[in-house]
């Protein structure tokens, strides 16, 4: 172990007495951080649409200008910092072996790197979602605790950063039982049953924490169900689950497999130009927001529209989908969580004339919890965030069904997200030592060493 954090261990043998307190201690920062983040990417966000309806070209600046900017950031910082997050962290748990390598994809470096990209990304306008970046930063945040314990081994840490990616998504929807879906469908693969018990506690007290600390406010509020659904509903929820599915689907092979449907010459230009690249793509996302409200996350839509205090055009649906694909080409740090939520709300919205304004919340659900698991191939975290973000708990049978058969159908797209992203990075590390002897502090700005 380092020199300098042995005045830090914490006594004791085994992971018993303070060393639990260590990792909760962590998790219930994480949930403060994650708080503090949705706190601070709502007010840009909120201040980006009062200038955008102040002064309707504004998002023409913001955006090329904003992208210039991040593209700019993430040459500074460094490779880790693009992109979701949650691929890093699932790279992470592959190369634990070595501290070196896990560091290089989860540090507090990239940590603040990524909360400070993530909100001028959402200042800017970008499609982004805080839940993938507070992945990243919950997990090097706990990872980084590993130097107050007396052992460090390829088990610990690959326990610290499971705990910390799922206790930062636990935190971001407020959704505890969601987190443990996560670490288990997306972190788990590679952890041993051994300290699953306090990894489970860890999630649970982030995200009890930043639902606690929100004064106890769902996600998108209540959706409540009124009367089971009839054969006819059932049936259209099928069609919604389909529709679903192969939105997220297509999403995910579009922007995984960009070398099967991009021009050879567009990559080129996309590698060596990423400042005209995402200038480019700024304004396109900009021509779309003229037409549809597709800025941001689109957390504030999806919630008017589960509440039907106001209505889309069929056309917000293919416009949001390119603005969240042309952001994620960008590379630009932002998660897709809530984003393909708002798709969901958008496929849903397609069917609300066949079955009648009295199902509206649960159609929407539907194509919400569909779009997601076909995105992420996650089915129980799909389902459980929409349980959790919207009270729906009479709606169990239905959220877990249609994200089962979305992930299922999903499969045909031969794509899954975050691991196929995982190893992409993977393939960029370069050679690094077994060991690790850095501070763990390091620096915020400045090349990766």
């Amino acid at each position: 172990m380092p020199r300098y954090s042995r005045m830090f261990t914490l006594p004791g043998r085994g992971f018993v007495g303070w060393r639990p307190l260590t990792l909760w201690a962590g998790a219930a920062l994480i949930g403060f951080v994650a708080l503090f983040l949705g706190k601070g990417a709502a007010f840009v966000f909120h201040f980006f649409t009062r200038m955008t309806a102040d002064y309707p070209w504004w998002p023409f600046v913001s955006l090329p200008a904003g992208g210039i900017l991040l593209t700019w950031f993430m040459a500074r910082v460094g490779a880790g910092t693009e992109g979701s997050g949650i691929q890093q962290a699932v790279a992470a748990m592959q190369v634990a072996e070595s501290p070196a390598k896990v560091g290089w994809f989860v540090n507090l470096r990239l940590a603040g790197a990524k909360f400070i990209a993530l909100l001028m990304g959402t200042a800017s306008g970008f499609v982004v979602g805080l839940e993938g970046p507070t992945v990243q930063i919950g997990a090097s945040i706990l990872y980084t605790f590993r130097h107050f314990l007396p052992q460090d081994n390829a088990i610990l840490r690959r326990q610290l950063v499971m705990a910390g990616g799922a206790a930062g998504i636990a935190a971001a929807f407020s959704a505890p039982l969601a987190g443990l879906m996560f670490a288990f469908e997306e972190l788990g693969r590679h952890v041993s049953p051994r300290g699953t018990a306090r990894t489970s506690i860890a999630v649970v007290l982030s995200g009890t924490m930043a639902y606690a600390v929100s004064n106890r406010v769902n996600y998108f509020g209540q959706v409540h169900l009124t009367q089971r659904p009839t054969l006819y509903v059932l049936g259209i929820l099928c069609l919604i689950t389909l529709a679903g599915a192969l939105v997220g689907g297509a999403f995910s092979w579009l922007a995984i497999r960009t070398d099967k449907w991009m021009p050879r010459k567009m990559l080129f230009f996309r590698m060596h130009h990423p400042y005209i690249f995402v200038v480019i793509c700024g304004v396109l996302v900009g021509i779309c927001g003229l037409a549809a409200p597709v800025f941001g996350s689109g957390v504030e839509v999806t919630r008017h529209l589960l509440h039907g205090d106001m209505a889309v055009e069929w056309y917000y649906l293919p416009l949001k989908l390119v603005a969240l694909l042309l952001t994620n080409l960008t590379g630009i740090p932002g998660g897709i969580f809530a984003p393909s939520l708002s798709l969901g709300a958008g496929v849903g919205s397609w069917f609300l004339p066949l079955a009648g304004a009295q199902w509206q919340g649960e159609i929407l659900a539907v194509g919400m919890v569909a779009v997601l698991s076909a995105a992420t191939r996650a089915p129980l975290t799909a389902a459980f965030i929409m349980i959790e973000m919207t009270n729906g708990h009479a709606m169990v049978l239905e959220m877990l069904a249609a994200s089962m058969l979305a992930a299922q159908s999903a499969r045909y797209f031969h794509v899954r997200f975050y691991h196929d992203l995982a190893q992409r990075a993977l393939h960029m590390m370069p050679d690094l030592p077994e060991s690790d002897h850095r501070p763990f502090w390091g620096g915020l700005f400045g090349k990766r060493p």
